[in-house]
């Protein structure tokens, strides 16, 4: 049976913990002409606009955070409508 070569024993690599990735990305966002401006001025031109069309127009997979963002700083609201989700400005 084969020996593994033996070296100085080490505590387990800990992944490097990411700072700040939350108000980067946040930011990235808020930046004038950003994907929140964005999103905001396609939710005033589209009042009632679905989320589906959301993406579509900004040509991104998904814009949740975006959205609930936006519903947190009290900007936009949402509305159900049958089983459609529709987004409004406040």
């Amino acid at each position: 049976m084969k020996q593994r070569p033996q070296g100085p024993r080490t505590a387990r690599s800990q992944k490097p913990v990411k700072h700040r990735t939350r108000s980067v990305k946040l930011a990235k966002l808020s930046r004038p002409g950003g994907l929140l401006d964005k999103t905001l001025s396609l939710i005033k031109t589209h009042p009632g606009i679905r989320p589906s069309e959301l993406n579509r127009l900004l040509n991104v997979g998904q814009s949740d955070g975006v959205r609930n963002t936006l519903i947190k700083r009290g900007l936009i609201r949402k509305e159900k409508d049958g089983s459609a989700m529709r987004y409004y400005l406040v």
